[in-house]
């Protein structure tokens, strides 16, 4: 039996043919394993939406009632939306999710494999199933302020589900060994069922032939804070004053800029065709990606720059330093001198370009074809491919 002859389903609680669905890796995912000759199924793990919403609403006013008191009076809705996340975590939206999913994996007359796209949802019986996260609930728990301030209860409605989901998947993969080695010490998942199967990019800058005479360093994010906009301003600062001929180009949901040195593109959106050919022209001039996230469990944009030939500097939280290994640095984004040194370093043109050459290697390993092969040997079926496919990282 061949590759051709598999038929898998990805499944998703958000729109699985959609290419923004999870920055475009569930889309990515599909595309790749039908390049591999497989029949890909994308299946919704989701009641219709607006069900959906009027189920939340309907059961938060539920659980508020009990809970009223004469000061709640004045403003419910505050009181509704504090028994949302209860609600959201709980094991009605689960099931009504996993019904959906179980029902529409009935109407195919094939399914080899399933793969799921996040754990807010059970596979079903019967084909081989896969998880799939850049993180687990218990990280997310220790990184993302928004989920420390979810009522203790859900959280820990959250991990069970994706403990139990581990326990019933047949294999549990993720993008980065940061998050395999949460599954393994957090949820007691037995070793031989942890795969790290990596991510893809999601656009591939061309690699032309650069100007590396004069440091110009790139910074691409829509979350200023999360991304550490600040720590880059005030590093490039202190570059800019001893190598005058540096710059600086921001791209996204930055503030106004004034700073010497700086160019601010705002948000280009990569479905406008002039937008994105700007985009490839900030990537194709750059000689250093700097992005120093305070949370950043994989970051697909070092993975962009390496395809485009350039170094990173990331953060050292989460998965980002597996992303770019041997082509950049990663830094602790609460340090700023650690920073302002990294990028003085990147700013040599010797050194920058020899680990652009590195990064350019790195990016063969995070493509979504790479990925989709390892998530084949992941479920058993290396055995089916005409040639080896990519090994587990």
């Amino acid at each position: 039996m061949s590759l051709d002859e598999l038929t898998i389903a990805v499944a998703d609680s958000r729109e699985p043919s959609s290419a923004a669905t999870w920055s475009g890796t569930t889309f990515g995912l599909a595309q790749a394993l039908r390049g591999l000759g497989v029949t890909v199924e994308a299946l919704h793990a989701a009641p219709p939406a607006a069900l959906e919403r009027n189920a939340i609403r309907a059961l938060a006013a539920a659980r508020a009632l009990p809970r009223v008191r004469p000061r709640d009076l004045r403003s419910p809705r505050r009181l509704v939306q504090e028994q949302r996340a209860d609600v959201v975590s709980g094991p009605l939206l689960a099931g009504m999710r996993t019904l959906s999913l179980r029902l529409r994996a009935r109407r195919l007359p094939r399914l080899d494999a399933i793969v799921a796209l996040g754990t807010s949802f059970s596979l079903p019986p019967g084909p081989r199933g896969a998880t799939y996260d850049d993180m687990t609930v218990k990280q997310a728990m220790e990184l993302y302020p928004e989920w420390q301030a979810l009522p203790r209860r859900a959280l820990e409605t959250w991990v069970e589900r994706q403990r139990r989901a581990y326990e019933r998947a047949h294999a549990c993969c993720f993008m980065s060994r940061w998050a395999a080695e949460s599954a393994l010490a957090d949820y007691g998942v037995p070793e031989e069922k942890v795969h790290v199967i990596g991510a893809g990019r999601n656009r591939s800058p061309a690699r032309p032939e650069r100007d590396w005479t004069r440091p110009r360093f790139l910074w691409v994010g829509l979350d200023w804070e999360r991304k550490n906009g600040e720590a880059v301003l005030a590093a490039f600062a202190e570059v800019r004053r001893r190598l005058p001929e540096a710059t600086l180009d921001m791209v996204g949901a930055h503030p106004e800029l004034s700073a010497d040195g700086v160019t601010g593109h705002g948000v280009l959106r990569l479905d406008v065709p002039e937008e994105r050919s700007r985009l490839d022209a900030i990537f194709a001039s750059a000689t250093c990606l700097v992005m120093p996230s305070w949370r950043e469990p994989l970051g697909f944009v070092y993975a962009e720059a390496a395809a485009a030939g350039i170094p990173s500097i990331g953060t050292r939280i989460g998965g980002a330093g597996e992303v770019i290994g041997p082509g950049g640095r990663v830094v602790d984004p609460a340090d700023r001198e650690e920073l302002t040194r990294a990028m003085l370093e990147l700013a040599d043109p010797a050194t920058a370009q020899r680990l652009g050459a590195l990064a350019a290697e790195q990016a063969e390993i995070w493509s979504w074809r790479a990925t989709a092969e390892r998530l084949l040997r992941a479920l058993g079926f290396a055995d089916r491919a005409e040639r080896p496919l990519a090994p587990l990282l």
